[in-house]
This record gives C-alpha cells, sequence and structure tokens, in this order.
C-alpha cells in the first residue's frame, strides 16, 4: 500500500488546534503504517507538491516502519500543490494494483481530482481517500469583520464573517458532499475528517 501525502501549504493551517491538518495527516499515516506492518503488508510513502517529489516503495518487513517515520517527519508541507496531476503521475507509475491512501484537504479543483481518482480506481487500485480540513474550516467559528488569507497565493478578502456563515456552511458541506458521492459512484472509500476528530 501507499501513504500518499499533500505538502500542500495549506495544509500547515491551523486556527486553535495544536495540530495542523499536516500534522495530523502524518499522525494518522504513521499509526496506519504501523498496522501495515503488523500485519507483514508492505507499505510506502509517496508525497506530493505540483508533482511527485518522494517515493518510497512499500515493503513489509520491520524495518520500513522506522524509514516511513524517518521520511514523514522531513516532510513539510510548501507553496502550491497539484493533486489532479500527482494522482495521475502515481497511477502511471504503479506496475500493479495496490492500496493508495490519499492525505489532502483537497483545496483545489474538485474536476481534476475526481478525475485522477477515478484513473486511481480504474487502474486496480484500491482507493481510500482521507479528506483532512481544519476544525474552523469545517465550523466557521469566526465573528465580525475578518481577513481570510489564501495560504498557497498570501490573497486576502475581508469579510463579514456573522453574514457570511450560511453561505460558507453550505458550500463547504456540499464540498464534502460532492466528494463523497462521486467516490461513492466509484467505488472509492471517503473519510471525512476534522482536527477536532
Amino acid at each position: 500500500g501507499y501513504l500518499v501525502m499533500d505538502l500542500s501549504q495549506s495544509m500547515a493551517y491551523t486556527y486553535r488546534q495544536e495540530l495542523t491538518k499536516f500534522d495530523y495527516a502524518v499522525s494518522l499515516a504513521a499509526a496506519l503504517a504501523y498496522l501495515m506492518i503488523q500485519q507483514n503488508d508492505p507499505v510506502g510513502v509517496v508525497s506530493f507538491t505540483e508533482r511527485i517529489s518522494n517515493f518510497l516503495p512499500p515493503k513489509s518487513k520491520r524495518q520500513q516502519i522506522g524509514n516511513i517515520l524517518s521520511l514523514l517527519a522531513k516532510l513539510k508541507p510548501q507553496g502550491q500543490t497539484d493533486v489532479g496531476r500527482s494522482l495521475i503521475q502515481l497511477a502511471a507509475m504503479l506496475k500493479h494494483a495496490s492500496l493508495v491512501m490519499v492525505f489532502s484537504d483537497l483545496l483545489a479543483d474538485p474536476a481534476a481530482i475526481i478525475s485522477a481518482l477515478r484513473r486511481l480506481r480504474h487502474g486496480g487500485n484500491d482507493v481510500i481517500l482521507f479528506h483532512i480540513l481544519d476544525e474552523a474550516e469545517v465550523a466557521f467559528p469566526f465573528s465580525g469583520l475578518v481577513e481570510l488569507e489564501d495560504p498557497e497565493t498570501t490573497d486576502t478578502l475581508q469579510v463579514d464573517a456573522d453574514s457570511y456563515r450560511r453561505d460558507y456552511l453550505l458550500e463547504i458541506e456540499q464540498f464534502r458532499e460532492t466528494y463523497r458521492r462521486e467516490c461513492f459512484q466509484s467505488g472509492i472509500d471517503y473519510v471525512a475528517l476534522d482536527t477536532s476528530m
């Protein structure tokens, strides 16, 4: 199996939690890797920004957990990412049907990402998508005039949080529902998470 890590700068975001989305993803990936190695299942790590940047081939030997933890500890979110392109690149690299576990906040064009996920799935791979958002991105706990910043472009936008909240919460639910529906139709497991869980 492959643990596929999104190194988007947006994964470094946290509002009040001690863990960023990326910390959360790394902790979950490490736990899954440990369980898989305990069952003698081969597991490796892939990370990407705008393209794949690290590729640790799957192994089931006990020392592989050390290799995985060492790599995960070195990874850092940086800059922009292209989730769809990176997943298509991964699909082309896989020579055998594998379990592919993707950890991302998916803050990019859903159409391109869904298309890439389908390609992975249609290549005979089992795919689990861990959609990780910050608690604040799900609950929108802001009030009054707030300045929002895009973590990848640093563009800012001032909004009245109280009048914006209802539309935002509807939009984030539709965002998650799109992935839930499309994954279900393609036989992909979709797991919606936030950093409070």
